[in-house]
């Protein structure tokens, strides 16, 4: 446990991040946050659930992400705690530090009670949170998006409706109020504006990533974020050789059909590399990392 937390109370405790409420996708919202904030940052959750059951999930949790020396000896793990009780509860807030949070991730609770009752829950416990820490960054998940502007108007910093990406878009707003909206520009299958993977030019084949992201800005009006270097793909025969017959057709079946790259990682792993410098030379197997800016290139005469 990080120095400053031993020999305390959780009610004292300073810059501490809380998890109010709990469903079966908090262990991987608490790894998220763990990955962005650091090991030491501690985590409180707070929720109704029984303390065998949510303290055998953030111990398996706890084992898989400690760091283990040689011997196997545990020399650096997160710090959780589990309060039992209900988020809305002035004094059971009180009892996890609330007035010292650094930031409160509010889930879509399904320990207290049906789904259908989850954002309603979710709006007692920010009204509860917001007469405790007047300044804590507050991120809310809800189930339905009409219930948004009600739990925003509770006092909630941001908010997100629950959906598969979730773990990444609730630690990213709570470490920086906005990231949420970004991410989902980048990363929304629907956004105009969402990452693509585009292949190079032969032109710029051999040249720096300086010129081919000017060639990209100009041409196509894309920014290069980074570069995609597939390793060198097999074939079939380079596998097989000649005269295998049915072999061969059964085994161009199965890769047609499992829609995975499996020759190709027999030649290696494939690289990303994310804001390369820019005397990095673009090979024959690199593809661009671009986010599209939205502007439309003039036709040239």
């Amino acid at each position: 446990m990080d120095q400053r937390y031993v020999q305390r109370e959780p009610r004292a405790w300073t810059e501490h991040f809380l998890v109010l409420g709990w469903h079966r996708g908090v262990p991987a919202i608490a790894r998220a946050l763990i990955a962005t904030a650091g090991i030491s940052a501690p985590i409180i959750f707070v929720n109704v659930g029984e303390p065998e059951d949510i303290g055998k999930q953030l111990d398996d949790l706890k084992d898989a992400i400690s760091v283990k020396d040689a011997l196997g000896h545990v020399f650096s793990a997160p710090t959780f705690l589990h309060i039992q009780g209900s988020p809305a509860e002035k004094e059971v807030l009180q009892s996890a530090g609330t007035s010292g949070a650094k930031a409160l991730i509010i889930v879509a609770d399904e320990v207290a009670g049906a789904l259908a009752g989850a954002d309603d829950r979710t709006f007692r416990y920010v009204i509860s949170v917001r007469e405790l820490n007047k300044d804590a960054t507050i991120v809310a998940e809800v189930v339905s998006p009409g219930r948004t502007g009600y739990i925003r108007n509770a006092g909630a910093s941001e908010i997100e409706v629950r959906d598969t990406r979730q773990p990444f878009y609730l630690v990213a707003v709570s470490r920086a109020p906005g990231l949420g909206s970004g991410a989902r520009q980048l990363f929304g299958a629907g956004s105009a504006q969402a990452i693509r993977k585009q292949v190079v030019p032969q032109e710029l084949w051999n040249k720096n990533l300086a010129e081919c992201r000017a060639w990209f800005r100009s041409e196509r009006a894309e920014l290069v974020i980074g570069i995609i270097s597939d390793p060198e793909s097999l074939s079939v025969n380079d596998v097989m050789g000649a005269g295998t017959g049915w072999v061969q057709g059964f085994i161009e079946r199965m890769l047609a059909e499992s829609g995975q790259d499996v020759l190709a990682e027999a030649r290696g792993q494939r690289q990303v590399r994310i804001n390369p410098p820019d005397d990095y030379v673009i090979g024959i197997r690199d593809s661009a990392i671009v986010i599209p800016t939205g502007r439309k290139i003039a036709a040239k005469t």
